[in-house]
């Protein structure tokens, strides 16, 4: 079992940010200074973002899908991922 903390942090986009889905298995996040063309992990992370799950879940959701991938690297790289976005202030955690 892992050590380190349990995230439940439950992200959810900021207001004037919303998605919008692009071809290809990637999204475009629009947010009010422009726009982020996300793919791959980013996108599937994005998608995860439902204002219910928290950090953890979505973590969780994604170490099943991608199992015979490094649980702990996925781990971080949802964290990371979660981390530049409210740094951004386009993702903001509910309390």
């Amino acid at each position: 079992m892992r050590e380190e903390m349990l995230d439940v942090r439950v992200p959810r986009l900021a207001v004037g940010c919303r998605v919008r889905a692009l071809p290809a298995d990637e999204v475009m996040l629009l947010v009010p200074e422009g726009a982020l063309r996300l793919k791959g992990a980013a996108s599937e992370i994005l998608s995860l973002i439902d204002g219910n799950r928290s950090v953890d879940a979505i973590a969780d959701i994604l170490r099943e899908r991608h199992a015979s991938e490094d649980a702990d690297r996925i781990s971080a790289e949802v964290k990371q991922f979660l981390e530049k976005l409210h740094a951004r202030s386009v993702l903001l955690y509910k309390d």
